[in-house]
């Protein structure tokens, strides 16, 4: 297998009568490659025009093409021309074939396209190129994953804006500004080994999706979402809004172990945004950018897979915002990777790959496909630590090691600050607010000058009994299922706050409740804690309830209730008892 590739320029036609020639001599099968600017000044021109010519030359090789920016020449990415890359297989048992999955009769559904793939013997990849929207690719993708998972799935969204939009095109068929083209490669001979480099980094603080449908976010904490680009980043609602945008993309977390990039496209005038895909409300969010040390590790990990599985051609799949990030310095991830083996390939506004059995839209994100032909080969050795080495980092990257290292710092000390706070104010055992702080919901209110407040106190009946023949550990286990069923009652009622006072006592402090109410909530909770807790063994309290006196201390009001709680327990116990 190798990859040959040219620009269009005045010598692209000799260019492909040459290599119309080698395969015809040696009776090789390949695939064409096509990537064309997408804001090129002619490029439905240069686009007809490439296509007649390889059709001339070449008319039994599929070809497969789309709008693009960055695409991979020579080991750098070229903005200016467009490039054609010819995949010629040398094996007899290798090959390509393109699906035009647009220009498919209306029947047609993804379902059969996947059995047609199916029905190829050694089907070992299927790439992807697409100028759809996110919504039509999620069912495509789910087709796609009931293959084997051993075949390789992955590709690219066309490059495109208001202006100049995306296509695809394949084979003789017309372009599509909508749809996607499939290429299924096979071949009992041939390997592939799809990956994918990250290196975008969560800065600041996490953020909620507090209003969106669909792709458009309205709210984010309750604000208008733009606010976040606009606050933070000085990011304006003009032409430029994509391009800015494209280099914070958020962070969407699905749980602690699993989440992904997304990237605004637009903002609207109401101050909603258009995300690249479905963003679900309630989202948990940060904003991100570039981490050169993460892109640098992940560069050298890829490498030395590369090396290890010695292709002969590589696919690269590049985003748009990774090279806008890098700046005057976009070639330097994919040089590194072209120094093992021909690359071809471009930047696109989203990369596909299937990972773990499931087809993923990525953004920010490089995938990379080695491709090869029988056993490994040789190849060339690469300073794996020449990425790392590169002292012209840009300035915007550093600023980004810089934001990065200072919100992790603060992250952390928030953290920790959250943990004492929470360790200062609650029961260690019970995990329910301690004494100091229900003290301290008592003394804040009275001090506010109010007087309608109640006090609830109550213990546990028979709690030493309990402790002495059952042990310590029965009698924890119960201070805390007891805990759970008082937290659960106590949040039912509105301006209410309990907690553990010490031992087996509890303290429930009320306000703007009249004194039948607090009478009826503590003889319910008496009835509650009576049949929920008692499960192994009879569980039953003493309870005291009493109303702060106009004119009289807080202390006055909490030894009047402990003396309530006594009086209870001396009468009988499994009792209220107030004033």
């Amino acid at each position: 297998m190798k990859l040959l590739q040219t620009i269009f320029d005045i010598e692209f036609e000799k260019t492909v009568r040459s290599w119309a020639d080698t395969i015809k001599s040696n009776g090789y099968s390949a695939l064409i490659h096509v990537y064309i600017p997408y804001d090129a000044q002619f490029r439905d021109e240069d686009t007809r025009r490439i296509r007649q010519i390889l059709k001339n030359y070449v008319p039994d090789v599929p070809v497969i093409g789309c709008s693009s920016t960055g695409v991979i020449f020579a080991g750098q990415l070229n903005d200016e021309n467009s490039v054609v890359s010819i995949t010629i297989f040398e094996d007899a048992s290798t090959g390509a074939i393109v699906v035009p999955y647009y220009a498919r009769q209306i029947g047609e559904d993804a379902k059969s396209a996947l059995e047609y793939a199916r029905s190829i013997p050694y089907l070992r990849g299927v790439e992807l190129i697409t100028a759809s929207s996110y919504s039509q690719l999620q069912p495509a993708g789910k087709y796609m994953d009931s293959l084997p998972e051993k075949i390789e799935i992955f590709g690219g969204v066309a490059v495109g804006d208001d202006k100049h939009p995306a296509f695809v095109f394949a084979d003789d068929y017309p372009e599509s500004f909508g749809g996607s083209a499939y290429v299924l490669y096979y071949g009992k001979e041939l390997h592939l080994l799809s990956n994918r480099m990250f290196g975008w980094k969560p800065i600041g603080y996490p953020l909620t999706v507090t209003k969106s449908e669909g792709p458009v976010v309205y709210e984010i904490d309750g604000k208008p979402a733009y606010d976040v680009y606009n606050h933070y980043l000085g990011i304006q609602k003009d032409d430029n809004f994509f391009y800015d945008a494209l280099e914070f993309p958020w962070e969407v977390r699905i749980d602690e172990e699993t989440a992904y990039l997304r990237h605004a496209k637009s903002v609207n005038p109401d101050g909603s945004i258009l995300m690249s895909s479905n963003i679900p409300q309630g989202s948990e969010i940060h904003l991100t950018y570039g981490d050169p040390r993460r892109i640098m590790y992940h560069t050298k990990q890829t490498t030395l897979e590369m090396k290890d599985f010695a292709p002969q051609v590589l696919n690269i799949i590049n985003c748009m915002g990774r090279k806008l990030f890098w700046s005057d310095k976009e070639d330097v991830e994919i040089s590194v990777l072209s120094k093992l083996v021909n690359a071809t390939g471009f930047s696109a506004l989203g990369e596909i790959m299937r990972h773990k059995g499931t087809s993923l839209l990525n953004n920010l994100s490089i995938v990379t496909v080695a491709m090869r032909e029988g056993p490994k080969g040789e190849i060339p050795e690469v300073d794996i630590d020449l990425f790392e080495k590169s002292a012209n980092i840009p300035v915007t990257a550093r600023l980004a090691l810089f934001i990065n290292t200072i919100s992790e710092e603060l992250i952390e000390k928030n953290r920790q600050l959250n943990e004492m706070l929470y360790k200062a104010s609650h029961d260690a055992l019970t995990g329910i607010l301690n004494r100091g702080a229900i003290e301290r919901s008592i003394y804040d209110y009275h001090e506010s000058g109010r007087q309608d407040w109640h006090l609830i106190m109550f213990d546990i009946d028979n709690f030493k009994k309990i402790n002495d023949s059952c042990g310590h550990m029965e009698g924890d286990n119960i201070l805390k299922n007891l805990s759970a069923v008082l937290s659960d009652y106590v949040k039912e009622i509105p301006e209410a706050s309990a907690g553990r006072w010490g031992g087996e006592e509890f303290m429930i402090f009320l306000s703007g409740l009249s004194d039948k109410k607090v009478k009826e909530i503590a003889e319910a909770l008496r009835i509650k804690i009576k049949t929920d807790c008692s499960q192994d063994r009879p569980i039953t309290i003493s309870v005291g309830v009493t109303a702060h006196r106009p004119d009289e201390t807080v202390r006055a009001t909490i030894t009047r209730v402990d003396e309530l709680l006594y009086q209870a327990k001396n009468s009988g116990k499994d009792r209220v008892c107030g004033d």
